[in-house]
């Protein structure tokens, strides 16, 4: 599962120039009703400073909320690299092999980017509200744009940076 993972990262990596290259061409939302949404679809990148640092890009389509919903992450030309689904009691991860299972959706996340991220915050910050998530700094002044970033600078646990680019 570890080579799985590395290769996962290493493939994800490779598309970080795809598709900063593909954002020259890509059209972002000129406005938009953030309090209803419960889709999304564009591009994102995630850097985590662990040792070593795992850094990756992809396209997405997420969908639903904190409680139960799912996030599909693609290449460029549309392959789906990995699946991520949950609901109350359920966590699952789909690649290209097995399923694999998760007690919760914290630890799916925590497995699949070796990171804890604030994914109830995350869909609060899409829909243009600031939640507050300790540790985490979100910059939503561009999400009108459709670009969202936001960071982890905690001393004890590993930086992030993520950044979202949110398309039509």
């Amino acid at each position: 599962m570890r080579e799985l993972l590395r290769r996962l990262g290493l493939l994800l990596s490779l598309l970080i120039a795809t598709l900063f290259i593909a954002a020259c061409a890509t059209t972002t939302r000129a406005s938009a009703d953030f309090a209803s949404q419960t889709r999304w679809e564009g591009r994102l990148a995630l850097k985590v400073y662990a040792t070593p640092v795992q850094a990756f890009a992809s396209n997405f389509a997420l969908e639903g909320n904190g409680e139960a919903g799912s996030l599909s992450l693609h290449t460029p030309l549309g392959s789906t690299l990995a699946l991520m689904q949950w609901a109350p009691g359920v966590a699952k991860l789909t690649t290209t092999g097995e399923p694999q299972s998760f007690d919760s959706l914290q630890a799916l996340v925590l497995h699949a980017t070796g990171a804890e991220l604030p994914v109830a915050a995350l869909f609060d910050w899409l829909q243009g509200t600031p939640t507050a998530a300790p540790g985490w700094e979100v910059d939503l002044s561009q999400l009108p744009e459709g670009r969202l970033n936001a960071q982890r600078k905690a001393a004890e646990l590993p930086a992030v940076d993520l950044k979202i680019i949110l398309q039509n």
